[in-house]
C-alpha cells in the first residue's frame, strides 16, 4: 500500500475513533451496557485510548508532535468525563479521566518507540558509502 493512502487511511481511522469515543462515552448507560466486555471499565478505557492514540499517532505522527498528539486525547478524555454529567446515567470519575490518559500516553509512547527502533535499525542498515 502507498505510504500516503495508509496515511490517509489512518487519519480517517483516527477521526472514527474520536467519535465513536464521544458515542461511547456519553449514550444511556443502558445502551452501553449491552457493548461492554467482562473487564473493569478502566481497562476498557485504557485499550481505547492506547489505540486511539497509537493510530493517531500513526496517522498524523510524521508532521504532529507527539506530546500535542497525547495532550489532545488527554483534553478530549477530560472534556468527555465532563460531558457525562449532563448524559443521563452516566457520572464522570476522575479515575475514568486516569485510566483514559494512561492509556493516550501507552499508545503513543509505544508508536513514538516504534518508529524510532524502526529508524535506528534503517541507519544501521544502510551502508556508510550510502550515507
Amino acid at each position: 500500500m502507498r505510504a500516503g493512502l495508509l496515511r490517509s487511511s489512518l487519519r480517517l481511522l483516527t477521526w472514527v475513533c474520536v467519535v465513536l469515543l464521544a458515542v461511547l462515552s456519553l449514550l444511556l448507560l443502558e445502551e452501553v451496557e449491552a457493548e461492554r466486555t467482562d473487564l473493569p471499565s478502566q481497562v476498557e478505557h485504557i485499550i481505547a485510548y492506547a489505540g486511539s492514540s497509537a493510530v493517531a499517532m500513526a496517522g498524523y505522527g510524521l508532521s504532529r508532535n507527539a506530546a500535542r498528539i497525547i495532550g489532545c486525547f488527554w483534553l478530549y478524555a477530560a472534556t468527555l468525563e465532563y460531558l457525562q454529567n449532563f448524559s443521563p446515567g452516566r457520572n464522570p470519575a476522575l479515575v475514568d479521566f486516569g485510566a483514559s490518559a494512561f492509556g493516550a500516553l501507552c499508545g503513543g509512547l509505544v508508536v513514538v518507540l516504534l518508529w524510532r527502533w524502526r529508524s535506528g535499525l534503517l541507519a544501521t542498515a544502510v551502508p556508510r558509502s550510502a550515507r
